[in-house]
């Protein structure tokens, strides 16, 4: 009953706003009728969860939604660069699940998209301004994603099935460094190798246990 109840004055709320922008009743101010709707359903939708905490699903379509208001808003204004607005869209899309990880500390699996996509949000920032060379950004890619997967790691320290996220961030770490200091060539090589040394390793200690005995 909540539900249908704000839904349907959001709907009414939205209508009377696009028939009053185009009676004129705004004057020379003209706000995008789609940032006002993209953004007052995301409004709702983190309302929703508000209320009701078990609702954790509406924090996605509730954040993503305000983020394209924000895209859309910028488009008029120009406050921000383009690099910038796509960043700040793409944390938009990242954050709600980092939200559901603080929400319930059981859904470890949101700090997957949610860190990947801070990651790539803040690279999106960085890269705006081109100071930054194609190899730097690759190896702060890396390190942001080791980071994300270290993190994890230590959020479930008590899961010992959850040990390959160790092994995920080393490995990100190794071929970050090797970046930075061989060049992106050298580490066309020597990251593969790497790859196949970890993955040699992993199946020692599977077998060799079993060959001993």
């Amino acid at each position: 009953m909540r539900g249908r109840l704000i839904w349907g004055l959001s709907l009414i709320a939205i209508g009377a706003f696009f028939l009053a922008q185009q009676l004129g009743w705004f004057g020379a101010m003209q706000f995008p009728f789609w940032a006002f709707a993209f953004g007052l359903l995301g409004v709702i939708f983190l309302v929703t969860f508000v209320s009701n905490r078990r609702q954790w699903w509406a924090l996605i379509p509730g954040c993503i939604m305000l983020g394209l208001a924000g895209m859309i808003i910028n488009g008029e204004t120009k406050l921000l660069s383009d690099a910038q607005a796509s960043a700040l869209f793409l944390f938009s899309i990242g954050l709600p699940f980092l939200l559901i990880y603080l929400v319930d500390q059981r859904m470890w699996w949101a700090l997957i998209p949610g860190g990947v996509l801070s990651v790539i949000a803040l690279i999106t920032f960085l890269t705006g301004s081109g100071a930054i060379s194609g190899t730097t950004i690759t190896a702060i890619i890396l390190f942001g994603l080791a980071i994300v997967f270290g993190v994890l790691r230590f959020v479930t320290r008590a899961n010992p099935l959850m040990g390959w996220a160790t092994w995920v961030a080393v490995i990100l770490v190794l071929i970050g460094a090797l970046i930075l200091i061989s060049g992106p060539v050298a580490t066309a090589v020597i990251g593969p190798a790497i790859l196949i040394g970890l993955g040699l390793f992993l199946l020692a200690r599977v077998y060799w246990p079993r060959l001993r005995s």
